[in-house]
């Protein structure tokens, strides 16, 4: 391996962590400004910021969910509870047990969230097809599981087990590199040895940095595969069925259904 890849490989690392803490501060930002607007009575700027925190296409669940609640409550709040209804309804669908707190809510938009519970309760929960249940979109998995571990996870809320694996990788990953370079390093001074004694405790210690980068790697890798398991294991099950070309289904069929639940 030359000397460039592990440059490279930490370079990607720090572009990768740096976005995502910029990322992540600007949606925190975002939704205590949300927060201050709404709080200071200027609903229809907390409105505005919120509808634009949702075109963000990389929020997790749970951040999208609370803003189509700031949008809800500041629709609410501007004496147009229609549209209010219609983004509670929203979250409805997502989570059929979303719930507002009582005692915490303003009892005006209780009463639009209980209206729009009350009418998603009476509509028809198939969606297009009948006896299809709606698909969440926030289910699926993303290009996020393949370019490291954790990241999927905490794009999808489940901040705990995100965390580990994303500490995990960059701490493997991270060793990995920097025994990279001081492999390297031992390895010079290695061949640069003359004395018998001087070769023998310098490969020594270039033989101990490589099987320390090895075993560093080879952690890294088991990370990334625990953590694409457990996002298999979280997302919906894998089937392949084939169907026999006669539209109506005589002859010989085979399905196969696999299952990571």
């Amino acid at each position: 391996m030359s000397a460039r890849v592990p440059v490279i490989c930490l370079g990607l690392l720090v572009v990768f962590l740096a976005g995502f803490a910029r990322g992540q501060f600007s949606v925190d930002s975002t939704i205590q400004r949300v927060d201050s607007l709404y709080t200071s009575g200027a609903f229809s700027r907390a409105e505005l910021e919120a509808r634009r925190l949702l075109e963000n296409d990389m929020l997790s669940d749970s951040v999208r969910t609370l803003a189509e609640q700031w949008v809800a409550f500041a629709l609410v709040a501007q004496e147009r509870p229609d549209l209010g209804k219609e983004h509670f309804t929203a979250i409805l669908r997502r989570h059929p047990s979303y719930e507002l707190d009582p005692i915490l809510t303003s009892p005006k938009i209780l009463k639009v969230y209980n209206e729009a519970k009350a009418t998603f309760r009476t509509q028809p929960q198939g969606g297009p097809s009948q006896g299809s249940p709606e698909v969440n979109p926030s289910a699926e998995i993303t290009y996020r599981t393949i370019l490291f571990p954790g990241w999927e996870q905490l794009y999808h809320g489940r901040t705990t087990v995100g965390a580990v694996f994303l500490g995990a990788g960059i701490v493997t990953l991270g060793s990995g590199i920097a025994l990279e370079f001081k492999r390297s390093a031992a390895r010079s001074e290695y061949l640069a040895a003359t004395t018998p004694e001087d070769i023998e405790s310098r490969y020594e210690t270039y033989n101990r940095t490589r099987k320390a980068e090895m075993w560093a790697f080879a952690a890294f890798a088991a990370v990334y595969i625990a953590s694409e398991v457990e996002v298999l294991t979280h997302g919906p099950s894998l089937s392949l069925s084939l169907r026999p070309a006669d539209p109506r289904g005589q002859g010989p069929g085979v399905l196969l259904s696999l299952s990571l639940r």
